[in-house]
């Protein structure tokens, strides 16, 4: 199985939450932010912007989990998969309690979106909801066509999220591999550094299959078991 057939046919198995989430002490503060973010109701806007697979979505997907489990109205719009399609998603939010806004920066330059966003803002003011979004662009250095919008995007608290290094991307594997009641050892580890892309986003895919395939063939999780799985 390849690579790429690996990102086309599995998708995450793991819930996205808090718990689930590998938290540094550089991230912290914002973990920490979005986690007093989902339980307030009082009407606030936050912007986390950080590098691709930095955890962005993770942390947008777990405070709708915490809101909507404490009984909120909650609307996510993943704006990577929404993007190429009309604006509609956008509108007629005023019930929600809190709006999910992710990948912010991939609309900045389309007119229709940036002004469905501006009048989102506009509204969440008028009807005291929270804003939550994210880019992996500071919000400040974004090029909007609509002036208006630049201002509106930097009303609120914005955080950056680190990117993990080397050693916690592999302490972050270990992690999300326990919680699935599976263990890497290091031997293993260095086997996936030397062989495979080692941003957080193409690790997980990777043990997606790891996992399926261990519990398939009720194997242990050893180099001589990935390079047939993941080799062949």
């Amino acid at each position: 199985m390849t690579f790429q057939q690996m990102t086309l046919n599995v998708t995450s198995r793991d819930g996205l939450k808090f718990d689930s989430f590998f938290e540094t002490e550089e991230n912290h503060d914002v973990v920490m932010r979005l986690k007093n973010f989902a339980e307030t109701d009082q009407s606030s806007q936050v912007f986390i912007w950080g590098e691709m697979h930095s955890g962005k979505s993770h942390l947008l997907q777990a405070c709708c989990y915490d809101a909507t489990e404490r009984g909120q109205r909650v609307s996510y719009l993943p704006l990577k998969a929404l993007g190429t399609y009309g604006t509609a998603s956008a509108r007629g939010l005023e019930k929600m309690n809190l709006i999910v806004v992710d990948d912010v920066d991939l609309v900045v330059g389309n007119l229709d979106w940036e002004e469905a966003l501006f009048d989102l803002i506009n509204n969440s003011r008028i009807s005291r909801q929270r804003l939550l979004f994210s880019a992996s662009e500071n919000p400040r250095h974004m090029e909007c066509k609509l002036p208006d919008l630049s201002s509106r995007l930097i009303w609120g608290e914005s955080y950056n999220l680190q990117s993990l290094s080397d050693q916690d991307k592999n302490n972050a594997l270990r992690q999300r591999a326990a919680q699935r009641g599976l263990e890497l050892n290091d031997r293993v580890l260095e086997y996936l550094n030397r062989h495979y892309p080692r941003d957080m986003g193409s690790m997980l895919t990777i043990l997606d299959v790891i996992d399926e395939e261990s519990l398939r063939k009720q194997s242990k999780i050893t180099v001589p078991f990935l390079k047939q799985v993941l080799d062949s």
